[in-house]
């Protein structure tokens, strides 16, 4: 009885307030191509914001990037609800391969050490939805810096993307 209070409490909610949903799921096509699976899945606050969090790992062995974890708060511009041109801030915790400082011919040398990065960062995109279906579609560019082992892994982390994905 209590599960078929709350989800209808839930359903309601959705129906009311035109945004389609107030969850996302979406898969990041753009970095899967490259080798470096990320899914992510956003709440939507209200309108104009959404929390979110993304989760990523390298199944390519040429990425030096092993796995990142992202939580965002992102803020819309457009006349959709939760869509059109965001601006989203980030932190981010990500494991990379050390760098080395020499280059043997024109590859560059590590010792496969795996090393903890933590930052924040900034991102700027655009969120495209489809009112009918929920189908969402996003573009989104930008990076963060690296407070964390700098002197053994990158000094910033980058944040690209086209993402594909279901408003419910």
């Amino acid at each position: 009885m209590v599960f078929l209070l709350l989800y209808s409490l839930s359903w309601g909610q959705s129906e009311k307030d035109g945004l389609g949903g107030r969850h996302e799921l979406k898969l990041n096509a753009l970095s899967t191509l490259a080798g470096y699976f990320e899914a992510s899945y956003d709440y939507i606050l209200n309108d104009e914001s959404s929390l979110g969090i993304s989760a990523g790992f390298s199944f390519d062995q040429d990425i030096e990037y092993n796995f990142m974890i992202v939580p965002n708060y992102r803020f819309f511009f457009g006349k959709k609800p939760a869509s059109g041109f965001f601006i989203e801030a980030n932190m981010a915790i990500f494991s990379q391969e050390e760098q080395a400082n020499a280059f043997i011919g024109t590859v560059n040398a590590n010792n496969g050490n795996n090393h903890l990065g933590l930052g924040a960062g900034i991102v700027i995109g655009g969120k495209f939805i489809s009112t009918k279906n929920g189908f969402v579609g996003e573009l989104f560019a930008g990076g963060g810096r690296n407070f964390l082992n700098k002197d053994l892994i990158d000094s910033g982390y980058p944040r690209i993307g086209i993402s594909i994905g279901k408003r419910f």
